[in-house]
């Protein structure tokens, strides 16, 4: 079986023109299982031969078309050409770019504009076409650099690629996408309605380069949730241009109308909910996470639990394993003033129990420590505790568990320990940037218009 691949192009003007790619065959008589259909290394040639062809007639159509002038409509001469490399995701031509004479019809204005035209820098102002950008971006995001260029290399037949191209070419991405967000978004009429929008929280610990003096770097990842949309967030406060400004930008994204009502869900960091206070301009509603206080409960009451097992207890056991067991009941539903009532008079009843064996002083002073411990939090987090049974039955959050995902998706996927790389606070906000657009499906968005 022999193969022969013809493409044939048809102008606006009604030419057409035909071009022979090239040909393979198949004998079937010598034909192995791996022979059958079109083969990587063919299909990769076959995609090399056919841009080519597009391209050249492309770059012929539009030259053509730029000739002529749009105010008199005379054609203007052709003043040089000069050899153009483009980097396509197909392969690396070299084509010739025409330069155009400027028409005399307006004298004036065309000795201020310079010289020669040029209509190929126009469309690719980078020597290269958006979808490679585009692509080179995502794969940064998700593989390491090196792992990316390999990728690339090994199904497409694009021209070498180069893990320092690819890094920049990311961080150029991360740049556009800021850029394109400090611009007002427009918003549907359906989605920009005054509803209440929830903000989940949470970090990211990646680790540092030792020229930054510092361990590990602080990546805040989130997710912002309305009726309509949902969008994941990710920033390096030490590297954004303006750490609110892109937040509240990602806030009227999810369609945030400046006056509707923000929850705030986190653990309990109090950078985290200052930071959206900054970008909404105003107080928001912070709701400390259930989890994280179901936890210090449970710490509560596996104390109680090991002090009640010790040997020679002397005190009576419904005296303590009775409070520690409401904790988590009174919390849940709102109840602070009882729950913090309750650990001081397990921690008085503990310090009875100081006196006596050695085991059950040990115990005891554990316990007295993991009350402390609660007691400091809830203290300290008064003003974020809700009745949480309600909010439940409502259909209200009352985790960050969704911010504990994009921890793994944005910060640990990409930039975990794991991984053994070490990142600077430049390089780790523009990957959480771009990372988070690939996730949302939000990357093709400033390319999209760029080659509008």
């Amino acid at each position: 079986m022999d193969v022969r691949i013809i493409v044939e192009t048809t102008f606006e003007n009604g030419m057409t023109r035909k071009r022979h790619l090239g040909r393979f065959s198949r004998p079937f008589r010598s034909t192995q299982p791996e022979g059958f259909g079109l083969l990587l290394e063919d299909a990769k040639s076959m995609l090399w031969q056919l841009q080519q062809a597009i391209l050249l007639d492309q770059i012929e159509e539009i030259s053509e078309a730029s000739r002529v002038c749009p105010n008199c409509e005379k054609i203007r001469a052709i003043h040089d050409y000069r050899p153009r490399v483009l980097d396509t995701l197909f392969g690396r031509f070299q084509v010739k770019a025409p330069r155009i004479r400027r028409c005399a019809c307006n004298a004036k204005s065309e000795v201020t504009q310079g010289g020669p035209l040029s209509p190929l820098a126009r469309f690719f102002p980078d020597r290269s076409t958006p979808e490679l950008q585009r692509l080179q971006a995502e794969f940064g995001a998700r593989h390491s650099f090196r792992q990316a260029a390999h990728i690339m290399e090994t199904f497409l037949p694009c021209a070498k690629q180069v893990n320092t191209s690819i890094r920049n070419r990311l961080g150029r991405a991360a740049r556009e996408i800021s850029d394109s967000e400090n611009v007002e978004s427009v918003v549907s009429s359906a989605a920009k309605n005054g509803a209440p929008v929830t903000v989940f929280l949470d970090g990211a610990h990646i680790r540092c380069r030792p020229e930054y003096q510092k361990r590990h770097l602080d990546v805040v990842v989130g997710k912002i949730e309305s009726p309509h949309i949902s969008r994941r967030f990710g920033l390096v406060q030490q590297a954004a241009r303006s750490p609110s400004g892109q937040l509240r930008q990602d806030l009227r994204e999810t369609g945030w109308d400046g006056e509707s009502p923000v929850t705030v869900i986190s653990d309990g960091e109090p950078a985290l909910p200052n930071l959206v206070r900054g970008a909404v301009g105003g107080p928001v509603r912070h709701i400390l996470d259930w989890w994280h206080v179901s936890m210090r409960v449970k710490h509560v009451e596996n104390a109680v639990r090991g002090l009640l097992q010790a040997k020679n207890f002397p005190g009576i056991p419904v005296l303590f394993g009775r409070p520690a067991e409401r904790l988590r009941w009174y919390l849940w539903h709102g109840k602070v003033r009882v729950t913090t009532t309750d650990l001081q008079w397990l921690m008085a009843d503990c310090e009875r129990l100081c006196k006596v064996d050695p085991e059950v002083r040990n115990a005891a002073n554990r316990v007295q420590a993991r009350c402390r411990e609660l007691y400091t939090y809830l203290a300290n987090n008064m003003d974020s505790l809700t009745d949480y049974g309600r909010r439940y039955r409502n259909g209200l959050p009352i985790s960050s568990s969704r911010a504990e995902g994009c921890v793994d998706d944005i910060g640990n996927t990409r930039m975990g320990k794991r991984r053994r790389m070490r990142w600077s606070p430049k390089g780790a906000h523009r990957v959480a940037v771009v990372r988070a657009a690939v996730l949302d499906g939000r990357l093709t968005g400033p390319y999209r218009r760029a080659a509008a």
